[in-house]
């Protein structure tokens, strides 16, 4: 894993070569102890940034420095409209609830955000609540059902993707 200094010089490069835009993903982006030192460089370097997150680690802090350090967007995947379906996806208790309570946060300081989904097998039947929720929000919702292998090669992941003619049927 890089060191701070070298993400930041890593940014500098960036900025020199004239980039203007820049996506932190991961992983999960606040899980990195210095999360706010590299996000707050980016910003002062003049980078608009946007922020991937599954939205379970977010806290208080860091959503009052988004408050703070705009970011261009953050988009939080929600792996389903119900608890049940969503912890079903993650296999993690009490995600759903860190979820919820994450895009609350980000809502109640303006802060720009999307949804979307990784439409599975698992989560398929709640694609209308997901989308529901999002409007209700004011929101954009996306999905996308492509699956791709783990990093250590296992095609696991394949069990739980849509038929590619379901998938086109949805888009159409």
């Amino acid at each position: 894993e890089l060191t701070t200094s070298q993400i930041t010089g890593i940014l500098d490069q960036l900025v020199d070569a004239g980039s203007l835009f820049l996506t932190f993903t991961g992983g999960e982006i606040f899980l990195r102890r210095d999360f706010a030192e590299i996000y707050t460089y980016a910003r002062q370097r003049g980078l608009l940034v946007k922020l991937f997150t599954n939205g379970t680690t977010l806290t208080p802090k860091i959503a009052d420095l988004l408050a703070e350090w705009r970011p261009h967007m953050v988009e939080i995947t929600l792996y389903g409209a119900t608890q049940e379906t969503y912890e079903q996806v993650t296999q993690v208790p009490g995600s759903y609830t860190r979820c919820m309570q994450c895009i609350e946060l980000l809502m109640e300081r303006k802060i720009p955000l999307e949804l979307k989904s990784v439409l599975l097998t698992t989560n398929r039947h709640e694609l209308d609540e997901m989308r529901n929720f999002a409007d209700r929000l004011g929101v954009r919702y996306r999905y996308d059902g492509m699956l791709w292998p783990r990093l250590d090669g296992s095609c696991k992941p394949f069990g739980y993707q849509l038929p590619i003619e379901e998938l086109i049927s949805l888009d159409l």
